[in-house]
Order: C-alpha cells, then sequence, then structure tokens
C-alpha cells in the first residue's frame, strides 16, 4: 500500500471509515478492493486508472496482474451501491462538521474535466467554466453540504449529452444501464436533491448558478421540495415581485431552515 503521512490518530480514523464503507459493501473483498482505490486515488501517483493504482498498491510485479483484475471486477462487474456508499460517507462527514455549526447552504455547481480523445463517457467538445471555453472535456455536476465555515461535497452526477444516450454503440461500450437517460444538469441537480432529502441529510438554502437559476422548472420544483434558494439569474429573466408580507414569511421560513 501507498504511505500516508497519517500520525496515530488519523490512522485510526481511517480504518473507522473503511470499516464503515465495509459494513455497506458486505464482503471482504470488496472492503479491501476499495481500500485499495481509495488509497490510490488519494496517493500521489499522477495517474489514478486502475492499472497504475495496483502496481503502486502492490510493489511485487508477478502479482500486480491478479490485483488490478479484482480492482476492475470491482468497479465494474461487482453488484454493490454507489448511492448507499455515498450516503454513509456523507453522514459521516457530516456529524463532526455539524457538531459546532449547523447546515446552512446546499450548494450546486458542474465541474468540467479536460480530456484527449472521445473515449471517456460522456466527453464532447461543450462549454466548461473550468477553462472558460468550448473544449473536448466530461462534465459533471456536484452537490455540496456548507456550514457557515466548512463544506463537503456530498454527490455528483455526470452528464451524459444525447450524443451518448441516443447511441446504441457507445452505451453498450460504455455500459451504461438501461435506465440511465438524457437528463440536462438543472434535471440532474434536482435528483441529488431529492437523494440528500431521503437520506435526511440537514436542509439548507439552496444556492446556484444562472445555468440552474434561470430555469423556471429547477425553482418551481425547489418550491415544491419547500426549499428555499438564492440563485443567479440573467438581466433578461422575468421575476413578480411579492409584498412585504410574503417576502417577511419567506425570509422567516428560510432562517428557520438554517437555525
Amino acid at each position: 500500500m501507498e504511505e500516508f503521512t497519517l500520525d496515530a490518530d488519523g490512522q485510526q480514523r481511517l480504518r473507522e471509515y473503511f470499516d464503515l464503507i465495509g459494513e455497506v459493501l458486505e464482503f471482504e473483498e470488496r472492503k479491501t478492493s476499495y481500500a485499495v482505490y481509495a488509497m490510490g486515488l488519494f496517493g500521489d501517483g499522477e495517474r489514478k486508472s486502475l492499472e497504475p493504482i495496483a502496481a503502486r498498491a502492490y510493489p511485487d510485479m508477478n502479482k500486480v496482474e491478479a490485483h488490478y483484475q479484482r480492482l476492475q471486477h470491482f468497479a465494474v462487474d461487482s453488484k454493490w451501491s454507489d448511492r448507499d456508499v455515498r450516503s454513509a460517507a456523507a453522514h459521516y462527514a457530516l456529524k463532526p462538521m455539524t457538531t459546532e455549526r449547523p447546515v446552512e447552504y446546499w450548494i450546486i455547481d458542474d465541474t468540467g474535466f479536460l480530456k484527449q480523445g472521445k473515449h471517456s463517457v460522456g466527453v464532447k467538445r461543450q462549454y466548461t467554466g473550468s477553462a472558460g471555453k468550448v473544449t473536448n472535456c466530461q462534465i459533471g455536476v456536484s452537490l455540496t453540504v456548507s456550514t457557515s465555515t466548512n463544506h463537503i461535497p456530498i454527490d455528483f452526477e455526470l452528464y451524459l449529452p444525447r450524443d451518448w444516450t441516443d447511441d446504441p454503440t457507445r452505451r453498450k461500450e460504455a455500459r451504461i444501464p438501461d435506465e440511465v437517460t438524457f437528463k440536462t444538469k438543472p434535471e440532474l441537480a434536482l435528483q441529488m436533491i431529492d437523494r440528500a432529502l431521503e437520506d435526511k441529510i440537514p436542509p439548507g438554502i439552496v444556492l446556484v448558478d444562472t445555468a440552474y437559476g434561470n430555469s423556471t422548472k429547477f425553482r418551481r420544483e425547489l418550491r415544491k421540495r419547500d426549499l428555499c434558494y438564492a440563485v443567479a439569474i440573467q438581466s433578461t429573466t422575468k421575476v413578480w415581485r411579492l409584498d412585504v408580507n410574503s417576502r417577511f414569511d419567506i425570509v422567516r421560513r428560510c432562517r428557520n431552515t438554517v437555525v
């Protein structure tokens, strides 16, 4: 395994975390593969794909291939729920984070991952704020939970353009499940928000940029879920002014959300 400069307390917390995730994964082999993969992502190695992670974790080159195959099976074929793992990880992180301060905000944002070639799932030439231009990339939508002093990402969805969802050949090669259909970024955001509500994540005011705030449907769906929000909108977006009593009621309700 790769070496990390953790003190005794840090090592103990890491073991406790892996034990927690191990309970979700149920089987010892899955737990071991998860730990190896996670430590590989945390480590200093430049390449984060499965084969170099296996090579860094197991110095004996005669055994690397076997361990790589185990990681490959864990990541691709093993039947475990990433939803359950993310939920357990979120509650694990939020418990100490909210000891002193409550959750105040849920932040929706998207991030671009620059890519070369066309084989990474979801990749295409599209705009990403990460580069500030249209470029070849993948885009992921994230949900981050924040107190006034700390924040933690708790969920993530890969945006799949229609070039991928509507292409049977690409779907088959990438093993995209049949139930995965095209969803806009606001729809992916709502999907993560629903999961957070189902998992009883402490609610907060939803913060988004114009890519989401301009969507009337997105704002309406937040209201249906009784969530307060503060969104950026373009200057051309139509809004309706509320009377004083309505504004006061909304402000009071939002404050109650985070107290």
